[in-house]
């Protein structure tokens, strides 16, 4: 189970910066339990961000290159993270490769979950870390 919280803190010159801590969830239906809506609280309206991606949703090929390719930081060098989105009303889950669950076991958590999602009928997006 996901213990993710968010804090909001002040910094000495009057910023608010959301900080967030925890664990993430290895469980794909608690993942599922868990998704975001439309309105993604880094990305603003998902349907918009679609538009704005350098690339379309990814392939069956690509999915499966992930999985099998996917074992390395260097895999994921221009990668921020991948957003997994049901095109049917925008929700969605997101896997960045800077969480340290992501980076455990050869990256075993992102390549599982987008793939999870993948055959559960979920739109795969790379959001390119520049």
């Amino acid at each position: 189970m996901s213990t993710l919280n968010m804090k909001t803190t002040t910094t000495q010159n009057g910023a608010k910066i959301n900080v967030l801590s925890g664990n993430l969830t290895f469980d794909i239906s608690e993942m599922m339990q868990e998704l975001g809506d439309r309105y993604h609280c880094l990305f603003g309206d998902v349907e918009n961000l679609i538009t704005k991606l350098p690339r379309g949703k990814l392939s069956k090929e690509e999915v499966t290159h992930l999985i099998t390719n996917g074992i390395t930081s260097e895999f994921y060098s221009d990668i921020w993270c991948y957003i997994c989105i049901r095109p049917t009303d925008f929700a969605n889950y997101m896997f960045s490769h800077i969480d340290s669950e992501n980076r455990d076991n050869n990256f075993e958590r992102i390549r599982n979950g987008v793939a999870a999602f993948y055959d559960k009928g979920f739109d795969i997006y790379i959001v390119p870390s520049t």
